[in-house]
This record gives C-alpha cells, sequence and structure tokens, in this order.
C-alpha cells in the first residue's frame, strides 16, 4: 500500500513504552482494530478501545473470520466484547473481513 505522506502505526512493531498506549492513540487520526480470537482478552487491546472512544477516533473494524489463522465468528467477537464498549465498537460500523475474496 502506497500512500505518499501518510504514517503508519503498528503497535507490535513501533511502540516502544506500552506505558504510553494512550498517548499513541491520541497521536493518531484513526484506529483501526483487528477483530480476532482473543482480541478482547487483552488487557492493552483493551486499553486503546477504551481511549480511542474517549478520544473519539475514528474507528476501523478489520474481522479475521478464518480459524486456521487465528480467526473467530463476528457473532462470537461480539459477545465476547465488554458490554460497556460494544456501541462503541461496532455500532453502526460495517466490518472487513481479512480475506479480500470474501463478500
Amino acid at each position: 500500500l502506497m500512500m505518499p505522506n501518510v504514517s503508519i502505526f503498528l503497535d507490535v512493531d513501533d511502540l516502544e513504552d506500552i506505558g504510553a498506549l494512550e498517548e499513541y492513540v491520541r497521536q493518531t487520526a484513526a484506529v483501526l482494530f483487528f477483530l480476532s480470537r482473543g482480541y478482547f482478552r487483552s488487557r492493552n487491546c483493551l486499553r486503546e478501545i477504551v481511549a480511542s472512544e474517549t478520544q473519539l477516533k475514528p474507528v476501523v473494524l478489520v474481522h479475521e473470520g478464518d480459524q486456521s489463522h487465528g480467526g473467530e465468528t463476528l457473532e462470537a467477537l461480539f459477545a465476547q466484547s465488554p458490554i460497556e464498549l460494544r456501541q462503541f465498537i461496532f455500532n453502526g460500523k460495517g466490518v472487513a473481513p481479512s480475506d479480500p475474496t470474501v463478500k
């Protein structure tokens, strides 16, 4: 993906201080949540969600549904998500499958 003048931050590669996670979110224009098995059990993923909600960040959802690649059904992910965050995460947002051949 080539996008001149666009900087992409990937927490697993670029995060230098987990204690500053909320500040990293503050510095972003939009946040992408890659929904996969165990996503909502991660304390730091939940911190990202809360920071994104608090800071009113636009959110993009990508869903990995292939269980052989760590995926989970969207229904299961919805059920696993914290009730108090569901509206922010899912309400009114389309979910893009991670496999572009999925319609």
